[in-house]
């Protein structure tokens, strides 16, 4: 039986996606929050207590990757092998793609979820619904990239929270945006590594585990 290939998609493309991203949260900000919205928008990036809150961060993302790595090992949950995850694989090991899936991902996304949508729905909602009807609403949109798995499913779900609190708990984006970075980076790097580019095409036991 033919083994798949992942998909092929240009570092380009994947950035314009996050561009799409920046500007849709802006955008969010600056129609809904109401008045303040460009006291908020300085306040997102803010460098006051900058590096607790990276510090924070950095350390929140290296707990996750961890995390994630373990169960992988013991081989509690597995990627599902679709479209999406292979797409992921065939990113890491294209030029700059580690630091495209950290930063680009990291940043654009916690400026929509958390900047924007978090922020936006607290000033309506509150904090605590805000946080969960978020958390929720990033773990449904990662639904396609893990079908078949419950379990990250869950993951993303207490990932999202962990990324909401760091942001109430900060009042800055730096800190989300850190444990962002540092877990996708994280998990990008062990892939590639655990994985030999030359047996790329060999896409199901790379699913199966990230550590050996």
């Amino acid at each position: 039986m033919e083994e798949k290939k992942p998909p092929d998609i240009s570092i380009k493309s994947v950035w314009i996606g996050f561009w799409v991203f920046v500007v849709a949260g802006f955008l969010i900000i600056l129609l809904f929050y109401g008045e303040g919205r460009i006291s908020y928008l300085s306040q997102l990036w803010s460098f006051f207590d900058l590096a607790p809150a990276l510090a924070y961060g950095i350390g929140a993302g290296i707990i996750l990757a961890s995390l994630v790595v373990f169960l992988y090992t013991r081989s509690y949950v597995t990627l599902p092998d679709n479209e999406y995850t292979r797409l992921i694989i065939g990113m890491v090991f294209k030029k700059y793609g580690i630091v495209t899936i950290a930063f680009g991902a990291g940043v654009s996304e916690e400026l929509l979820f958390r900047g924007a949508l978090q922020g936006v729905l607290t000033v309506y909602i509150g904090s605590v619904p805000a946080l969960l009807l978020i958390a929720g609403v990033f773990m449904i949109l990662h639904i396609p990239q893990y079908k078949g798995s419950a379990f990250i499913h869950t993951l993303v779900f207490v990932m999202g929270l962990i990324l909401g609190g760091l942001f109430i708990w900060s009042g800055s984006l730096w800190a989300p945006i850190a444990a962002h970075v540092t877990y996708n980076g994280c998990l990008a790097y062990i892939l590639k590594k655990k994985r030999p580019q030359h047996k790329l095409p060999s896409y199901a036991a790379v699913c199966m585990r990230l550590s050996s």
